[in-house]
């Protein structure tokens, strides 16, 4: 007879003959996931919230979801990436509630800007001027998807690239979205999508729509996400970064020229008859994009105060604050004629207060801006998130909180990540890997290598993947610090090896991945978006490549300001910050390589520091307990037996 929710245990699902193993071939109960659970489960019952370091191969979904599905608390769940919040919706999720009989409402919701909208897929449709044929082809096929999609999320229309700026035409986003006040409003994917998570009592979501649902919130603007009783953080390693970028704010230039041209639609649409508002919309872009060749004789980054005084940038602050000022007066006068000029109007307001608060930080932020040929972005950035993010947390009232990550601890401590976010005091566990890495893994450290910054490195590092990437006949990642070192690299190796490489930026990630499965003896070269959240196991991953430690750059105006801060309060910026920092990027890039019991292979980290630096026995520490190698051809030995 089938038992309801209610009536099971945590053992009765993830322990030995329990019914996961029932429902999914092969599957074999952990001690680590199931007292994961069970510590999860009983956190749920007394209102207590954790911070859990689940390390790889534990399987951390199934032991926070199996305890969420067992009890009758509203649970929202937030992961990293977009990918990973489809896999939790799509296949994770619907086995546990079908296996369990809870009975529960689900529901996934995005960010505004993954949903089609209605209403400017319409108005782009029928502005010819606009359109090539192609791209008159693009909307009318894009207007029959919106009548027949269930959810308007834009993932299932494959005919244009999730990141196509076409895409810019046919969704909505916080700045041009007309709310209540759009024509398509009962009808909107967004509002059917928010009204489901309403309703529902387990939502998936990602840590961006969190934190722009409590920047909204912040505003008086209304809120996307409902009241829960547990939330729970996966990935909750990259939580500060994040919060980092939504707790400050934002001016591009990009973002600057779209609202010019939506004032001009808008004009055409709603005031035909007005003068002067185009002309000044063309005098405002015109002083945008000179204010970006005045940035372009700076530093490509860096912080504004370093360069706000120069005769240069005053007089094009001046400037932009005069067209800006000019065009709000007029935008006002006109905002009563429609809805899309009072939308244009808000939001140009907006971006001037943005601007004038950039131009006055305060203490606690950091004013910093970047640019490249053809863009900008001015950024306003908390130099710590913790206040913020403890006091968001507990004006939500939320029961229980988990935070939970393969990687959240430095040797051994989560006083880094908790210090980051405000949460020393939760209770902090580890559960181990049920992974064999010194059967499994082998952790070599050329010991004949250059130091990173010796202009002979580059050869060398070339040299070394050679060697092994022979050995193992390909099967292998490499993944890089810098996007230069990268290129370097794969210039060399496309001279000496016969094997198929794939280089980050040829296609989107998904797609790299896809081609090299399919792929003989492949080799892939990747920066940072390719050291967490991809899982490639078995034979078709045996190499992991590192080229150096991942020391983030001191260059970087929020971070440079953090390790001041550090100094100035007599701590050691090194050891506090950089150190705890590197560890945790490193842990990922390591944990590319064992995804399965069954998996072996070698990790090749090529820098000479972790022999020679006091501070490499730390980093050392945190990483898997592989057998190490210094010799090259031990190593060669132990890749001919994969």
């Amino acid at each position: 007879m089938t038992k309801l929710a209610a009536e099971l245990s945590v053992a009765d699902v993830l322990g030995n003959g329990g019914i996961i193993s029932q429902h999914i071939p092969g599957f074999q109960a952990r001690s680590s996931q199931l007292a994961m659970a069970e510590l999860i489960h009983d956190a749920i019952k007394h209102r207590q919230s954790h911070v859990i370091e689940a390390s790889t191969g534990i399987g951390k979904s199934f032991a926070y979801l199996v305890p969420a599905f067992l009890s009758s608390a509203k649970i929202l769940i937030s992961t990293g990436t977009k990918n990973l919040q489809d896999q939790l919706f799509n296949k994770d999720i619907p086995l546990i509630n079908k296996t369990i009989v809870s009975g529960k409402q689900l529901a996934l919701l995005k960010g505004r800007s993954n949903y089609g909208c209605i209403h400017r897929i319409d108005k782009y449709r029928l502005q010819r001027r606009f359109q090539t044929r192609q791209m008159s082809a693009v909307f009318t096929a894009l207007k029959h998807w919106s009548e027949t999609s269930r959810t308007g999320d834009i993932a299932e229309f494959s005919d244009i690239p999730e990141n196509d700026p076409l895409w810019f035409y046919a969704t909505s986003n916080a700045d041009n979205c007309l709310g209540s006040d759009c024509p398509e409003y009962n009808d909107c994917f967004v509002t059917k999508a928010r009204r489901k998570a309403q309703d529902a009592d387990v939502i998936v979501i990602n840590h961006h729509l969190f934190f722009s649902d409590q920047a909204i919130r912040e505003e008086g603007f209304g809120e996307s996400l409902p009241e829960v009783d547990v939330l729970i953080f996966d990935e909750a390693h990259q939580l500060p970064d994040v919060a980092s970028h939504f707790f400050g704010q934002s001016l591009t230039m990009r973002q600057y020229e779209l609202l010019m041209k939506d004032i001009i639609d808008a004009q055409t649409l709603e005031a035909r008859d007005s003068k002067g508002i185009q002309e000044l919309c063309q005098l405002n872009q015109k002083t945008i994009a000179d204010f970006r060749l005045i940035l372009g004789k700076f530093s490509p980054k860096g912080e504004w105060r370093n360069i706000e005084h120069a005769p240069d940038i005053r007089a094009a602050v001046t400037e932009l604050q005069q067209v800006m000022g000019k065009l709000s007066e007029q935008l006002e006068i006109l905002k009563a004629r429609g809805k899309e000029l009072a939308s244009c109007a808000l939001r140009l307001e907006n971006l001037c207060k943005v601007f004038a608060g950039f131009l006055q930080p305060g203490v606690e932020a950091v004013s910093w801006y970047e640019w490249n040929e053809r863009s900008f972005r001015l950024m306003l950035s908390p130099v710590e998130v913790s206040q913020q993010f403890r006091q968001q947390i507990d004006r939500s009232l939320y029961k229980s909180v988990f935070f939970t990550s393969a990687t959240l601890s430095s040797n051994h401590s989560f006083d880094y990540f908790t210090r980051r976010l405000g949460i020393q005091d939760l209770d902090c566990a580890t559960f181990i890997s049920p992974f064999d890495y010194k059967k499994q893994a082998l952790l070599y450290l050329p010991q004949n290598i250059p130091e990173p910054s010796d202009p002979a490195y580059a050869k060398a590092f070339a040299d070394e993947c050679c060697a092994l990437i022979n050995a193992t006949q390909g099967h292998c990642f490499i993944l890089f610090t810098s996007y230069r070192m990268l290129k370097l690299t794969a210039t060399a190796l496309s001279r000496r090896l016969k094997n198929k490489l794939f280089i980050q930026g040829e296609h989107q990630r998904s797609e790299l991945i896809e081609k090299y499965l399919k792929t003989a003896n492949p080799v892939l070269l990747g920066t940072s978006s390719f050291w967490e959240g991809v899982d490639v196991k078995g034979d078709h991953l045996k190499l992991v490549i590192i080229d150096k430690l991942p020391f983030k750059s001191p260059g970087d105006p929020v971070y440079k300001r953090r390790l001041q801060r550090v100094a100035e309060n007599g701590g050691n910026a090194f050891k506090d910050i950089q150190i705890p920092e590197a560890t945790i990027s490193l842990r990922q890039g390591v944990g590319r390589l064992i995804r399965d019991i069954h998996d072996k292979g070698i990790v090749m980290i090529a820098d000479r520091r972790l022999q020679s630096k006091p501070y490499a026995r730390e980093i050392l520490a945190s990483l898997p307990p592989m057998e190490r190698s210094c010799n090259l051809e031990q190593v060669i030995e132990f890749a001919e037996k994969l």
